[in-house]
C-alpha cells in the first residue's frame, strides 16, 4: 500500500497484503450460486436481517449489483406476485435508482 507496483514490497506491505481478507466469493462458481440461494431463503423466510447479510456478503464479494437487482425484480415476480403487488414495482424503482446512481449510493436502494 502507497508503494509503486514495480517496486519490492516491504515487510510493512506484505504485512498489510497478508492480513487483508479476502471476501469467499467466486462469481463464477459454486459460492455464488450458495449465496443467492441463501438470499432468496432469507426473503422467503421473511428474515430482513438474513437478507441484508447475503447481499452485503455478495456486493463485498464483487457481485455485480444489476445482477441482484434483475434477481430481486424475478423474485418480486415469481414468488411474491399478487401477495403484494407493490413489491415488483417497489423492485424496478430500485434497479433504476442503481442505474442513475451507480455505486454505492444506488446499493442502498437494492437493499431497501
Amino acid at each position: 500500500p502507497g508503494q509503486d507496483r514495480d517496486e519490492p514490497l516491504d515487510v510493512a506491505g506484505l504485512s498489510a497484503v497478508v492480513s487483508a481478507r479476502a471476501p469467499l466469493y467466486d462469481k463464477s462458481h459454486e459460492e455464488h450460486y450458495n449465496l443467492i440461494s441463501a438470499l432468496h431463503k432469507s426473503m422467503r423466510g421473511s428474515d430482513p436481517d438474513a437478507a441484508l447479510y447475503w447481499l452485503a456478503r455478495m456486493l463485498g464479494g464483487g457481485e455485480d449489483p444489476l445482477y441482484v437487482a434483475r434477481r430481486l425484480v424475478r423474485f418480486a415476480s415469481e414468488d411474491v406476485g399478487m401477495a403484494d403487488p407493490g413489491a415488483l414495482q417497489m423492485t424496478l424503482a430500485a434497479w433504476d435508482t442503481y442505474e442513475r446512481l451507480g455505486s454505492p449510493e444506488g446499493e442502498l436502494a437494492i437493499a431497501q
